[in-house]
């Protein structure tokens, strides 16, 4: 069960959500977890709880759930207010585990951080660059349109939901949920702001991981979700080329293949996930 806590930064004021899950209160391994582009710590809910043993902690990265908004939002300030979080939280050393915009920001946080963090896992993004991908423009990387309707209530918002989502249950729309809030008037909003989330995706689209792959001397796990697409799929290509280059950079480098999986793999497989972070920590 999660507890929740807020930490305000000391430098620039931004107050942040915290959950935290104790599998044992005495507990010296720390886990932090890092969302995705717009999501908040609720979805690491299933992976948390099946870590024993083991502090983990998840927070609303600023701008995101019931965080404060940040004046911005690249990756050295969130990953400088993230130190300013732990120091408060009295966390020195860290296994860290980014999902998605949230791997981009653990790695980058690993790079520049690399004393505070023992081991890092990158779950379905964070190795390749989002220039590169087969097919993508910058119009259509920032494309945050929705199906007509989507926020009209709540039962309609939940119902297009599951309709992407095969593996859904409590647990899940627990974490679907917490991205919205429901204003007076009956209709729902979207707690991460447009505006915030451009510039999530401007820190995103500029990001150039291998430039810092080479030098990390930690342990690293890349997590990557594979469909039953054609081996010539070229989106699966470019992910086998990326991970492949950034592990001859990355010379500690351990690759888990998860077939048949989504992208939102701590959703759809966490007992999974969990075992592969019980296995980085060993």
């Amino acid at each position: 069960m999660w507890t929740v806590r807020h930490v305000v930064t000391k430098n620039d004021r931004v107050d942040y959500k915290i959950r935290e899950e104790f599998g044992d209160p005495s507990a010296s391994e720390h886990v932090v977890f890092i969302h995705g582009q717009a999501w908040t710590g609720e979805v690491w809910r299933m992976v948390a709880k099946r870590l024993q043993g083991v502090h983990s902690i998840a927070p609303d990265m600023a701008g995101c759930g019931d965080s404060g908004l940040s004046s911005t939002y690249d990756f050295t300030t969130l990953s400088k207010q993230l130190v300013d979080v732990l120091d408060q939280m009295h966390v020195k050393d860290i296994w860290l585990v980014g999902h998605s915009w949230g791997a981009s920001l653990a790695l980058h946080f690993a790079a520049h951080y690399s004393e505070r963090v023992k081991g890092l896992m990158l779950v379905d993004a964070g190795y390749f660059n989002y220039q590169e991908w087969p097919g993508i423009s910058w119009e259509s990387f920032t494309d945050f349109s929705y199906p007509e309707g989507f926020l009209n209530s709540m039962d309609h918002y939940l119902d297009l939901q599951k309709q992407d989502t095969p593996f859904w249950n409590e647990d899940v729309q627990r974490a679907v949920v917490d991205q919205i809030y429901e204003t007076e008037d009956g209709s729902l909003r979207l707690k991460c702001l447009p505006e915030t989330e451009l510039a999530f995706s401007c820190a995103l689209w500029t990001y150039h991981p291998n430039e810092h792959a080479a030098h990390l001397k930690i342990p690293i796990s890349l997590i990557v979700a594979e469909s039953h697409l054609q081996e010539n799929d070229p989106i699966t290509a470019y992910k086998k080329r990326s991970r492949e280059h950034f592990c001859l950079l990355a010379k500690q480098t351990h690759c888990v293949i998860m077939e048949d999986a989504s992208h939102m793999v701590m959703l759809e497989r966490p007992e999974e996930l969990a075992q592969e972070i019980r296995e980085m920590m060993k």
